[in-house]
């Protein structure tokens, strides 16, 4: 599942190819992605030009001229393919876009997708993406900002973390390494930890997310071009590696359930 590091590059990467161009049609193949009739999405984008593109949490939303927005949320995975003409196609999709150059994109989603639409009026009500909060990537994320987010909390770090009302983009995938690098066990309560923890936290964050970025995001996610970044499996510390040794002591990763998701620690290293 794609997170912050696959979204921020494929928003900058849509946004960098689709800036100025002006939508011819979009075809939705499956309706249930959308929130509108595939007849109103199209009536109410054909002609417009694209603004902006940019990243909200794990959501991208395009802004049109017109004042629409679309919100492209990848769910558990996608592919979302920038094609030239449609002599190159891929095989499957359930979303073409098309533009008046013949340029377009296509979206094909693994499980959960969405491709919604939304006027600018509604934009700040729009219920999947109001709450979201801003994400390690954006400037006003600071250790000031984070250390202020964390005061009188009492929940779980993991869990805190996992909330797109507290930190926008992160999920599990990158979680357990954040978790490792801070030396902290994911059930180990805020209230519980000092600002030296809170501190090395947020290094932890910022560390692992941009040695991502810097590789070109998750080896198993590709861009807007198909191209696959070159973080793979071997930059992960304990994610992942059940029954392997921790880098750090050497004690064996082990893997738990915390919530709905599973953590792989190492229990010596992040005891809670």
């Amino acid at each position: 599942m794609a997170e912050l590091p696959e979204i921020a590059k494929l928003s900058g990467q849509m946004k960098a190819a689709l800036g100025g161009k002006i939508i011819k049609t979009v075809d939705l193949l499956q309706e249930k992605c959308a929130n509108v009739a595939p007849s109103e999405f199209q009536e109410r984008v054909a002609g417009a030009e694209v603004g902006d593109v940019y990243n909200k949490g794990k959501w991208i939303v395009t802004a049109l001229g017109n004042g629409e927005h679309i919100l492209l949320s990848l769910g558990m995975g996608a592919d979302i393919l920038y094609f030239e003409s449609e002599n190159n196609l891929p095989e499957k999709f359930q979303i073409k876009v098309m533009f008046e150059d013949g340029a377009g994109y296509t979206a094909r989603f693994w499980w959960f997708g969405k491709f919604l639409l939304v006027s600018g009026d509604e934009l700040l009500s729009e219920p999947n993406t109001k709450d979201i909060a801003i994400d390690p990537f954006d400037d006003r994320f600071t250790p000031e900002y984070f250390a202020s987010l964390m005061e009188g909390k009492k929940t779980q770090a993991k869990a805190f973390l996992m909330n797109q009302k507290n930190v926008g983009g992160i999920g599990n995938m990158y979680m357990h390494d954040i978790l490792f690098k801070a030396r902290l066990h994911p059930q180990k309560k805020i209230s519980d930890m000092g600002g030296d923890d809170v501190r090395l936290l947020y290094d932890s964050i910022k560390d692992v997310l941009n040695l991502s970025r810097s590789k070109g995001a998750f080896s198993y996610e590709g861009d807007f071009y198909g191209q696959k970044g070159s973080y793979s499996m071997e930059y992960f510390l304990v994610g992942y590696k059940e029954n392997q040794p921790c880098p750090v002591c050497g004690e064996t990763i082990v893997s738990m359930k915390t919530g709905s998701t599973t953590s792989f620690i190492c229990p010596v290293c992040q005891v809670l």
